[in-house]
C-alpha cells in the first residue's frame, strides 16, 4: 500500500493539467490511466483561442502540433449562411497526439504516471480515501481526483448511476483544401443539434450531435451534406453537474459534467476546473467554492442553450446571417472572456 496527497484517475486534458499543477506546487500525486498513450480519442479537437491562452498560462512551454484556422463558415437550415475570418486563431489538434503531448510534458517534468485501470475507493475511518487498482495495488490519499471522461467510474460510485449523457459522432474524411471550420444548425436535427468539419493538419473531421444522436441520424445528416461514409466513431459527452459534492472526491472536466451547453466544447472547462480542483487542494477550500462560478455559469448556459434552439432563438439567429460583422464581433468577443454571463 503507497500513501501520497493526491489520485487523480484519469490521463486526459482536464486530469493531467491538475497533476501537472500540483505537480509543480510540490503536492505529491498520482497520475492514473488504463490507456497506453498515444490513443484514439472521439473529439472535433478544436482549442479556442480562450482555451489555448489557458493552457499556455497553465502549462507553460507545453508543445503540440496544430493546424491553425481563422475562416469560419455558419450554416442555419438550408438557406442561411455567414462566414467570416476571426481575429484569432482556432488550434485543431489531433486529440491523439494531443492529449499525449500533454502527458509527456508532465512525465518529463518529474511527474508520475501509472498506467493501470481504476477499479473503485473505499473511504477510512481517519478521513482518508483508499483508492484501488485493478492490479491490485492500493494507494491511501487525502483527495480523489475524477477525470476519466463521461464514462467516469468514479463518478458512478459516487452517485450510484450510470448515466453517460448524450451520443456524439464523428468521421475522418479526405481534407477538402479549404482551411476553414464549418458549424451548421437546422430544425431537422433534434434539440440542441449540430454538425461540424474540423479540418487538421491530416484529415478533415466530420461530426454530428444532438440530444438523440444515433449512428442512422448521423448518417442520413452525411447523405444530406453528400459526404460518403468511412467509419463512423462515438463517444459521449456527459451534460450533468447533479451529484454529491464531495470536499475530497472531486470530479473535473467530461467526469463532472464540464462541457458548455450550447456548443459542447469541452477543453476551455476541462483545464479551468483542473485550475480550480488544484486552488481547492492546495489552499485548502472546497471545490464547491473554488468552482462555483463554473457551476454557475453551467446553469446560465443551460438556459441560453433552450432559448438558442427554440423557435424565436433560431430565428434570430437565421437573420443575424445576414450581419457577418455582428456575428464576428459576437464571435471575437466571446473568444476574449470565459461567457457573457457573470
Amino acid at each position: 500500500m503507497r500513501e501520497t496527497n493526491v489520485v487523480i484517475v484519469g490521463a486526459g486534458p482536464s486530469g493531467t493539467v491538475c497533476a501537472y499543477l500540483l505537480m509543480t506546487a510540490g503536492i505529491q500525486c498520482i497520475l492514473v490511466d488504463f490507456a497506453k498513450f498515444p490513443r484514439e480519442k472521439i473529439c472535433g479537437g478544436g482549442l479556442t483561442p480562450k482555451a489555448w491562452r489557458l493552457l499556455d498560462q497553465l502549462m507553460p512551454g507545453m508543445k503540440y502540433d496544430y493546424n491553425a484556422v481563422t475562416h469560419l463558415r455558419l450554416l442555419v437550415g438550408d438557406d442561411r449562411e455567414c462566414e467570416f475570418d476571426a481575429e484569432d486563431e482556432l488550434r485543431i489538434t489531433m486529440r491523439r497526439d494531443f492529449d499525449h503531448a500533454l502527458l509527456r510534458h508532465f512525465i518529463d517534468a518529474g511527474g508520475e504516471f501509472v498506467n493501470t485501470a481504476f477499479d473503485h475507493f473505499e473511504r477510512q475511518p481517519d478521513g482518508r480515501i483508499l483508492a484501488v487498482l485493478k492490479g491490485g495495488e492500493q494507494i491511501i490519499c487525502r483527495y480523489l481526483i475524477g477525470a476519466d471522461g463521461s464514462n467516469s467510474r468514479v463518478r458512478r460510485q459516487l452517485t450510484g448511476k450510470r448515466d453517460t449523457g448524450v451520443l456524439a459522432m464523428e468521421q475522418y474524411v479526405e481534407k477538402s483544401g479549404r482551411n476553414e471550420v464549418i458549424l451548421g444548425l437546422s430544425k431537422r436535427y433534434h434539440q440542441a443539434g449540430y454538425y461540424y468539419v474540423f479540418p487538421n493538419r491530416d484529415y478533415d473531421v466530420v461530426g454530428y450531435g444532438d440530444m438523440a444522436t444515433t449512428p442512422d441520424s448521423f448518417r442520413q445528416v452525411l447523405k444530406d451534406k453528400g459526404i460518403a461514409e468511412t467509419k463512423l466513431r462515438g463517444a459521449y459527452i456527459y451534460l450533468s453537474n447533479d451529484y454529491p459534492k464531495d470536499d475530497h472526491i472531486i470530479l473535473i472536466g467530461d467526469a463532472g459534467g464540464f462541457a458548455n451547453r450550447t456548443t459542447c466544447e469541452g477543453l476551455f472547462d476541462a483545464f479551468t476546473t483542473a485550475r480550480n480542483a488544484f486552488t481547492a487542494i492546495s489552499e485548502g477550500r472546497s471545490f464547491s467554492d473554488t468552482n462555483r462560478h463554473v457551476f454557475r455559469k453551467m446553469k446560465k448556459e443551460l438556459l441560453f442553450s433552450r432559448f438558442f434552439f427554440s423557435r424565436i432563438g433560431f430565428s434570430m439567429l437565421r437573420v443575424l446571417c445576414a450581419y457577418p460583422r455582428l456575428v464576428k464581433w459576437c464571435y471575437d468577443t466571446k473568444m476574449k472572456r470565459e461567457s457573457f454571463f457573470k
